[in-house]
């Protein structure tokens, strides 16, 4: 081996027995490795290398490792490093010793032919292929998943969307995709995880716990190193947000700080809406290409979750959005109430006006609240429950005048959550939020049905599917209304008039 080279780029990290076997995952892993190219592609600390390094221990294939950095974006230092590590596995081609000054196609063929000759598999496993932006190294990548041997496999984990002929190989069966959604971790997994550090949660803790960090590895590690001799588990789990400073440390350093000063601006202005269109994100920071920056957070899995199939309206992953938050209220106090009064007037042009208000209260321009609030179809409601967070026990009064009032005495972060909350319960569900319509007709067959207490079995027989279509319109469902569970996903659903 060439002594220029960094040995540990060749090693997989060691396997931590401490950290969950996911069975099913793993026999995934196994399945895949018999094909073409299997992507592992989800945000940071989704566990896509721990996922590896347990199925390098369990299933102990032949593999090689290279583990890439920003410096391998000059092809020959990547043809270098290649070979190298396919020469460990490899006597034969080892015997072919360093050829990294020919062409390089000349070289990736000399590798596959070899490859041909093989009578056992071969995986080789490219990690954090994100940090590769040559077209050169991709197209060299391409060349080797397009011309592989039959025994030849390879596995990528990357933060970001590889540039690579992937719909033609899903189309030929010759892809396996392992994303975000598939690495979540369920309620079950998050207590069995738990127990594995020590932690005994209940399932009422495990579900909040879940919810709290949406399924996010990292997020569930690094609340466990919060949890650790604690007394009062359930109250710390109800108050843990993207702020608890290990989540904090984590997001800053391993996403926040790795992205463009313009993306980071982008990303604290949009932080204060719930959820968001490309318009809304435009008319809120000012901006005439959010549609274009959407994509790139996308692409780049920059913790942006798609409420829809059209990638029409989207939101941020809890954790990342209290952390985006937190930075602009540190940062830039006196712009959150702009960025607010311009999401209120996006929402009135729309013609929703619960959202307009909503927006308008968090501005505190409470004039434009009081107008809002009395086109509201529920204004007896809204009144009430003004009167209870301002404490004020004059019935009777006007809300021009409860709301003149709030100016002058101003609402408390508290009494603004409870009247938030309030006017959630006072949605119009003739309203078009645009990202509630996101439950496909099939989608919401199964939900009905569920809420009728019926078990997956008895839905496939009633709508004539099979047991694993009923699960995956199921696990569809969970994602869009953001719940884990039966009862969460019903009572989402009634709260928002989907049933």
């Amino acid at each position: 081996m060439p002594k220029s080279l960094l040995i540990t780029k060749l090693r997989p990290p060691p396997n931590r027995s401490q950290y969950l076997a996911r069975v099913k995952l793993l026999e995934n892993l196994d399945a895949a490795s018999k094909l073409k190219l299997t992507l592992l592609s989800a945000p940071a600390g989704y566990g896509k290398t721990t996922l590896l390094t347990t199925w390098l221990a369990r299933a102990q294939p032949t593999v090689a490792w290279l583990s890439l950095d920003e410096a391998d974006n000059t092809i020959r230092r990547f043809l270098r490093h290649l070979t190298t590590a396919l020469q460990q596995v490899d006597d034969t081609l080892s015997a072919l010793g360093d050829f990294v000054n020919e062409d390089t196609e000349e070289v990736l063929t000399t590798i596959l032919n070899d490859f041909c000759h093989n009578q056992e598999d071969i995986v080789l496993i490219l990690e954090d292929y994100h940090l590769i932006s040559s077209p050169a190294v991709h197209q060299a990548v391409r060349f080797l998943i397009e011309n592989a041997p039959d025994r030849f496999h390879l596995m990528l984990s990357t933060r970001s969307e590889p540039p690579l002929p992937l719909a033609r190989l899903r189309a030929r069966g010759d892809l396996t995709e392992i994303r975000t959604p598939n690495l979540r971790f369920t309620p079950d997994e998050v207590r069995a995880a738990l127990e594995v550090l020590g932690l005994e949660l209940s399932l009422r803790d495990s579900e909040e716990l879940t919810r709290r960090t949406e399924g996010w590895p990292a997020g569930l590690h690094l609340a466990a190193l919060s949890l650790q001799g604690r007394k009062d588990v359930g109250d710390f789990i109800e108050r843990f947000t993207g702020t608890d400073r290990f989540i904090l440390d984590y997001l800053t350093e391993e996403v926040l700080m790795r992205l463009d000063a313009d993306i980071q601006d982008f990303l604290l202005m949009t932080s204060v809406l719930e959820r968001f269109s490309a318009e809304l994100a435009n008319a809120v920071s000012t901006r005439q290409d959010a549609a274009s920056v959407l994509e790139h957070l996308e692409i780049h899995n920059l913790f942006l979750v798609p409420l829809d199939n059209q990638r029409h309206w989207y939101r941020y992953h809890a954790l990342f959005q209290d952390l985006l938050r937190h930075r602009l209220e540190d940062a830039r106090p006196d712009l959150c109430p702009t960025l607010h009064a311009r999401a209120s007037d996006w929402f009135e042009r729309q013609g929703d006006r619960v959202n307009a208000l909503r927006h308008a209260l968090e501005a505190h321009d409470y004039r434009r609240a009081a107008r809002l609030a009395g086109q509201h179809p529920d204004v007896d409601v809204i009144r009430r429950h003004l009167l209870t967070s301002l404490k004020i026990e004059e019935q009777g009064q006007e809300l021009a005048a409860l709301l003149e009032q709030a100016a002058s005495e101003g609402l408390s972060l508290e009494q603004r959550s409870q009247l938030l909350e309030t006017l959630e319960d006072t949605q119009d569900p003739a309203v078009d939020y645009g990202w509630l319509e996101t439950l496909s007709e099939r989608e919401l067959e199964v939900l009905k049905l569920v809420a009728a207490g019926l078990s997956n079995k008895q839905i496939a027989r009633r709508l004539d599917i099979s047991l694993n279509t009923v699960k995956t319109h199921t696990r569809n469902t969970y994602g869009k209304l953001n719940v884990t569970s039966r009862t969460q996903a019903v009572a989402v659903a009634q709260k928002l008039g989907l049933l």
